[in-house]
């Protein structure tokens, strides 16, 4: 992550924090399944676009991801992608299981976050990724939510799959 990435006429780097959440802040990820399926289709989609994976971390109603070398594409073609291709791919594939989280048939809210990041270690974004997911999960019991938080003693959600 830390390295500028070379192709035919250019040399750069193209990273970004984004974050994601779904329609009405409903508590979508707050079991391992749902995290782990929706991670799997945005790892399947951001594969297909050319698009790197520094991080993908979650709150209980929120996704924070680390995208490396985007040059290809400008930010809202990105959460477009995203949002379109995970949106009907649960639709499509988990609609049963998807439902009882929902309140209609939209996934995701309209809005997103977006911050350009420049060339930052692998321990940088680990640190911030971590510092940042300890006070979404300080109030929940992981235990009781399918390990929403890594089942460490704090509750802070660990990086489980850190490099892409």
């Amino acid at each position: 992550m830390d390295e500028l990435r070379h192709s035919r006429h250019c040399v750069g780097g193209s990273n970004y924090h984004i974050q994601l959440t779904p329609k009405y802040r409903r508590r979508i990820f707050v079991t391992r399944q749902m995290r782990e399926l929706v991670k799997a289709i945005i790892r399947m989609k951001l594969k297909k676009m050319g698009i790197g994976i520094g991080a993908i971390e979650f709150g209980p109603d929120h996704i924070h991801m680390f995208l490396t070398d985007c040059r290809k594409y400008d930010v809202p073609t990105i959460i477009q992608h995203i949002k379109g291709f995970t949106a009907w791919y649960l639709r499509k594939n988990y609609w049963d299981m998807v439902k009882p989280y929902l309140w209609g048939d939209a996934f995701w809210s309209g809005g997103y976050f977006y911050e350009s990041i420049g060339r930052v270690t692998t321990d940088t974004v680990k640190f911030y990724i971590e510092r940042q997911q300890g006070k979404h999960w300080m109030h929940e019991n992981p235990e009781a939510n399918g390990n929403a938080g890594g089942g460490t003693k704090t509750g802070q959600s660990r990086l489980d799959a850190f490099a892409a």
